[in-house]
């Protein structure tokens, strides 16, 4: 080996190695998938703080109805309606900065056995897969959402619209999917690695 020379140690795990690799990081890839990046994740953050004041709302529900209930005799017969609705939107605004964050699960089955170029092909191959499988979901959402404007659905006892939240979950989808597609774009995009030493 020469003298000077560094030699390149492989991670771990399957997401170490192909996605946080010398000159894999969004960093390190072409600048306007770096800007993309950025303002793509500023975005999702601000929806996840949305999610965040839901869930807030939702504790204060919690104390209201339990205050109502058990002191007052007076029970909230709407809790459960609402609670279900926040919990809805709790979610919907937190998946896309979830993926984006890599907070989800993630599964090493292939990593001990296939390369690092192996490694990143079928990152790429995952995450646009599951980009065209949640944009469908998305679209089918949305057409399920638009039935539900058109027909007026609403709750049994609030008569609460159901759409809004409808709309709220079929974005978050969409947005999810973006995400992917994107996380697939940067798996593959340039990078400045060094080439390891021959022993």
């Amino acid at each position: 080996m020469p003298n000077g020379s560094k030699r390149w140690t492989p991670r771990a795990s399957t997401a170490a190695r192909c996605l946080r690799s010398p000159g894999s990081s969004w960093t390190e890839a072409r600048p306007m998938l770096h800007l993309i990046e950025r303002w793509f994740e500023r975005v999702l953050r601000f929806i996840a703080y949305g999610g965040g004041l839901v869930l807030v709302g939702l504790m204060l529900l919690v104390i209201y109805e339990i205050t109502m209930r058990y002191f007052f005799g007076r029970p909230f017969r709407g809790g459960y309606e609402m609670t279900e609705l926040a919990m809805s939107l709790i979610v919907a605004l937190g998946f896309p900065y979830t993926a984006i964050a890599r907070g989800h699960v993630t599964v090493d089955l292939l990593g001990k056995w296939l390369d690092l170029p192996a490694l990143r092909w079928l990152a790429a191959l995952v995450h646009a897969a599951g980009a065209v499988f949640l944009a469908y979901v998305a679209w089918r959402a949305w057409l399920f959402a638009a039935g539900s404007l058109r027909w007026s659905d609403v709750t049994n006892m609030m008569r609460i619209p159901k759409h809004p939240f409808q709309f709220a979950v079929a974005i978050s989808l969409g947005l999810f999917a973006l995400v992917l597609l994107l996380e697939a774009v940067r798996t593959l995009s340039p990078a400045r690695t060094q080439d390891s030493d021959q022993t």
